[in-house]
């Protein structure tokens, strides 16, 4: 089944964009070590006339091209790389925003929350 591109909008209160953008870049290695069909930056649509071709990058944010069975697992390396980012930074995805430590509850809620989203019906025991 495909799912909608899971939208992890990454947002840190004193980063500039280009500390944004390298953050982004930091957690979408992460994610592309697992065994996701594609990570990448966001688009904002068209570049604004006068810079060079192609789309504008919307800064901090990464689309993820997952399997279900694998939602649990990027959510997993999210949280995980959340623990060691300065508290300022906080990421959204499916609705919920999580910075810091993140709970397991929290996690299965996102779980949850991103195959509803998507018509899916989450896995006993998520």
């Amino acid at each position: 089944m495909d799912l909608n591109p899971m939208r992890l909008n990454v947002r840190g209160l004193d980063l500039n964009d280009e500390e944004l953008a390298a953050a982004s870049r930091n957690l979408q290695d992460l994610l592309l070590e697992l065994d996701v069909d594609d990570v990448r930056p966001a688009s904002d649509g068209p570049a604004p006339a006068g810079a060079k071709a192609g789309d504008a990058i919307a800064f901090g944010t990464l689309l993820v091209t997952v399997a279900p069975p694998l939602v649990k697992a990027v959510i997993e390396v999210v949280a995980s790389w959340l623990r060691r980012q300065p508290q300022e930074i906080e990421v959204e995805i499916a609705g919920n925003k999580i910075k810091g430590v993140v709970t397991a509850a929290q996690r299965d809620a996102i779980v949850a929350a991103y195959l509803a989203q998507n018509g899916v019906t989450p896995p006993a025991g998520t």
